[in-house]
């Protein structure tokens, strides 16, 4: 006779926080941990790869909404290095690249690294509650987060009633360990090295974790510390060609009509290094049979260390000139008279001679260093059998802090020079001829000269600049819950809660930049034409070699360059300092009011939802109908900047209501059957740095013709929330505990999207034309996703070890070109930014025993990288197709050790952009190849 024993999931946890739906992986745990038919009276253990998936797919199959996860050991066995990597294995979601990682580019931090169906407005949470940065933008620093902090990841792709607000996109609750997921005493450390082949460096990284569980006399108590320090390198290499422009007729031989050949090349040179320091702690206290109190601290750490070397063409050139009809009028490209060329079928050139072209070169060293702490403090009480009372405090404080400074060095020698000597200029002395050839594996490009490049006494020092960045953010957040249950009947739930939360930021940043002329002057328009350079010669320090070593494997400037140097000293600060001493100036040290804005920003929250079940046939039916009411009150604090050069101090305040309703219902066919449909209303507020108010008034004599107003600039704090309406409608079939094949279909449809605008706005009693951010784009997204994942069990012997996971997601969307007008021929619609209209991972799995292995693809096709940019002129700036290859293989020494090793990018993927056509190429980069091997210890 059968018995039924329990099947136990290594590293399943239960999140029940206030205000947020919770119960996906409450409801997953406790199905993941029903008694299943066994033929002996032990409880099978079920762990590694196959419990992390078993306990994903149980998030996914319970929950009450539409969700996917990834859980602990799923994220341990991929060889990603940060959260931001780790959610590129879940259907739906796209991330950015940077620097070799999952991240977002140095300077526009305030963008998040991923995407949820294409809208990077994404909500994001730690253990159910919000959490932002203090960068100036809405998203949490993901990338700055140790994944070996996490028991899960969930995406909640159509948020019900109970969640916070926030994104249109999606919400990402990132779920950290407890001391009650673990039956008693849990002991692990991990050993890790890595070794980064392009940059030639290793790099490492260190955790533990300590929890256990104690009988005591007020009941029972548990405790959790989990620790993680990493450090990683990077070396990014560059290769940007163009942007390109139309050749003048006849000056090369054999070209066809409308030949296209690029201004110039470019070179950029990235390394760096960032470390990563996590803590987790939590509390746990049984009071009673009835009352669980939890606390928890989560802290991070991140360190981010950038040294961005350029190497630019600078002929001082404007470029093609066009009349109204689109026909060129001045020719500023610079074919190698007599020079051979090849041109692909779309008329751009693959490969020929530019000349003259002369260069520059610049270096801008980052540090940045941020944080993030995260206090709460939970009591959950069973008031009677029915009833449920949540209380939950938040008290999170963050601050990002960043260095930069820049430093140029030129092969002009005076004022008033160009490449060529036209528009009354003087011809510049040190010219160069460019060779270059896109059409093989590697592009590449060289000077038949190298001495040119290579020689100090050929440069001078135009320039040196410095910023700072010192933001602080804080957030208090309340929220109270209750429900009821009901026996029978179609009402089977009543939900609903209460939340407050106060934010505040404080945005502060400089920049300074300084031309080293005569004298030292101000500013470069204030230097008289013919001024002389100073030249490098006086400060042959200031220069180093360049590029780095076998710089994009030795395809390019294989003669050498030179970049910039900085004098020595501890951090990128120190350094800019000792470079402003040689020649006298100053760094700006200090905030002026021009620098500063201070936000707040409150919201009062209620929200309900009512739980309703019921039988149609042989059918079950149940969902939740809910609403979410939110009033927000925001102010900005800054400067008016008038014409007669005072300020003074302004604060603008703004107030809004919105009524976010939802409603989803879920048909159980069968046991291992299942359909969904969601609809949803979301908000996502903009970004703080838009919304600051710093006011600069212009001339009042100078005026717009259309309307009689001078002119003006700042922020916009009255902006309003980005809104959309969801749809999502799913098919799940849930054939196994780790076997499944689900399929979706989904609808956005969104407005208010912010694009660069114009508002009428009053400032001392004059009113003024203010250039400035709107809501203004209205957009849809709409697309599928499609989900399998099976272990092989039936196959015999070794062979039932294969598995196989693959998600699939096409996404279509539209929004308003903002560049677009009668008077162009730009599109009237683009995709949404960052979005690849088809993205998949498909990952090869094997455990049997003691090994454990996976072999991950991912990939997405190409994309809208920015609608500006290099070169973009209204056109859009894409990424071509690209994919990445990651593998890794684990084995259990025994029962308490284990070791592994990975590798990432396996392929060497190159990633490639370009300008309106792929035929127009604008950027190649090559990153590292990680190859890493680890230590793991559990008891």
């Amino acid at each position: 006779m059968k018995t039924m024993k329990r099947v136990l999931l290594a590293g399943a946890s239960v999140m029940t926080v206030a205000g947020f739906a919770g119960t996906a992986a409450a409801q997953a745990t406790a199905q993941a941990s029903t008694d299943v038919a066994t033929e002996n009276g032990d409880d099978i253990v079920v762990t590694g790869v196959r419990a992390s998936l078993r306990t994903a797919q149980a998030i996914k199959q319970n929950s009450d909404q539409i969700v996917d996860s990834v859980s602990a050991q799923d994220i341990g066995k991929l060889p990603d290095v940060n959260t931001t990597e780790a959610l590129q294995r879940i259907t739906g979601v796209q991330i950015q690249r940077r620097y070799g990682e999952g991240a977002t580019d140095f300077d526009h931090r305030t963008q998040p690294a991923i995407t949820v169906r294409g809208l990077t407005q994404v909500q994001n949470f730690l253990d159910g509650r919000a959490v932002y940065s203090a960068s100036g933008g809405r998203a949490f620093d993901l990338e700055g987060i140790p994944p070996e902090l996490l028991s899960g990841i969930d995406v909640y792709k159509n948020a019900p009633a109970n969640i916070i607000e926030g994104g249109v996109g999606g919400a990402v609750n990132l779920r950290t360990r407890r001391p009650f997921d673990s039956p008693g005493q849990v002991i692990s450390m991990t050993a890790r090295g890595n070794y980064y082949d392009r940059v030639d460096k290793p790099g490492y990284a260190f955790s533990g974790l300590y929890s256990n569980r104690y009988d005591t006399g007020i009941g029972e108590i548990g405790i959790l510390l989990n620790a993680v320090y990493s450090k990683s390198q990077y070396r990014q290499d560059g290769l940007l060609a163009g942007p390109f422009g139309e050749a003048r007729p006849g000056s090369i031989a054999n070209a066809p009509n409308n030949a296209q050949i690029p201004y110039g090349f470019e070179v950029y040179d990235d390394t760096g290094d960032r470390k990563r320091l996590g803590i987790a702690a939590a509390v746990q206290w049984q009071a009673s049979d009835a009352v669980l109190v939890t606390a928890q601290y989560q802290g991070t750490k991140y360190w981010f260390n950038r040294t961005g070397a350029y190497y630019y063409d600078f002929n001082n050139l404007p470029g093609n000139q066009y009349d109204s009809q689109g026909r060129v009028t001045q020719y500023n490209t610079l074919p190698t008279p007599g020079s051979a060329f090849t041109f692909n079928k779309d008329g751009y050139a693959t490969s020929g001679s530019l000349s003259p072209q002369t260069f520059e070169t610049g270096r801008f060293d980052q540090e940045l260093w941020s944080a993030s702490q995260n206090f709460t403090f939970n009591v959950g009480w069973q008031a009677t059998d029915r009833a449920k009372v949540n209380f939950d405090v938040q008290y999170l404080t963050s601050y990002y802090n960043a260095d930069r400074n820049g430093h140029v060095l030129s092969l002009y020698n005076r004022t008033g020079q160009n490449a060529t000597g036209q528009y009354g200029g003087t011809v510049a002395p040190h010219p160069s001829t460019v060779v270059f050839d896109l059409r093989g594996k590697y592009p590449r490009w060289d000077v038949t000269n190298p001495a040119v490049l290579n020689n100090p006494a050929n440069y001078s020092l135009p320039f040196i600049a410095d910023a700072l960045q010192r933001n602080d953010a804080d957030t208090l957040a309340l929220a109270y819950d209750i429900e009821y249950d009901f026996e029978g009947g179609f009402l089977k739930k009543l939900r609903g809660g209460a939340r407050y939360s106060d934010n505040s930021i404080d945005l502060r940043g400089t920049w300074n930049g300084v031309c080293l002329y005569q004298g030292i002057a101000p500013g470069c328009r204030d230097v008289p034409a013919g001024t002389p350079l100073i030249p490098l010669s006086r400060f042959p320090q200031l220069s180093m070699k360049g590029p780095s070593k076998n710089w994009f494997d030795g395809n390019t400037v294989t003669g050498g360059i030179l970049y910039p140097a900085f004098p020595a000293g501890k951090g990128v600060w120190e350094q800019t300092k000792a470079l402003y001493a040689l020649f006298g100036a100053q760094t700006k040290d200090a905030f002026t009011p021009g620098d500063l804005n201070r936000q707040t920003e409150k919201t009062y929250t209620a929200w309900g939802i009512a739980d309703y079940a019921f039988e149609l046939g042989s059918i079950r039916f149940d969902g939740g109908a809910g609403v979410r009411i939110v009033k927000t009150r925001t102010t900005s604090v800054g400067t008016q900047f008038n014409v007669d050069g005072s300020f003074t101090g302004i604060s603008l305040g703004n107030d809004y209501t919105n009524v976010l309703p939802s409603m989803n219902i879920r048909a159980r066919l069968t046991d291992q059957f299942q359909m969904r449909f969601a609809y949803s209303k979301g908000v996502a507020r903009p970004n703080f740095d838009v919304l600051s108010t710093n006011v600069t008034l212009q001339n009042p004599n100078q005026v717009d013709p259309n309307n009689g107003l001078p002119f003006a600039s700042s922020g916009n704090p009255f902006l309003r929330p980005i809104k959309s309406d969801n749809f999502d409608l799913t098919a799940e079939w849930y054939f196994a505990p780790t076997g499944s094949l689900t399929a979706g279909l989904f609808y956005k449809k969104v407005n208010g999207f912010l694009s660069s605008g114009r508002f009428i706005g009053t400032y001392g009693g004059r009113r003024y034309n203010v250039n400035s951010t709107l809501n203004s784009g209205d957009g849809t997204v709409k697309g599928l996703e499609a989900g399998y994942q099976q272990f092989f069990d039936f196959l015999p012997g070794l062979l039932s070890g294969f598995g196989i996971q693959a998600n699939y997601t096409y996404v279509d969307s539209n929004v308003e070109n903002p560049f677009s007008s009668s008077s162009n021929n730009l599109p009237s619609t683009l995709p949404l930014e960052k979005l690849s209209k088809h993205s998949y991972n498909l990952i090869g799995l094997y455990e049997k025993g003691p090994v454990t292995a996976r072999l991950a693809y991912n990939g997405r096709s190409s994309y809208l990288e920015q609608t500006t940019g290099s070169g973009a002129n209204g056109q859009g700036q894409f990424a071509k197709p690209f994919a990445s290859l990651d593998a890794s293989i684990s084995v259990n020494l025994n029962e308490h050790v284990a070791v592994s090793a990975d590798v990432v990018n396996l392929n060497n993927r190159m990633n490639v952009l370009y300008i309106g056509t792929p035929s127009a190429p604008l950027q190649y980069q090559l990153n590292d190849r990680r190859f890493g091997l680890s230590l793991r210890a559990t008891y």
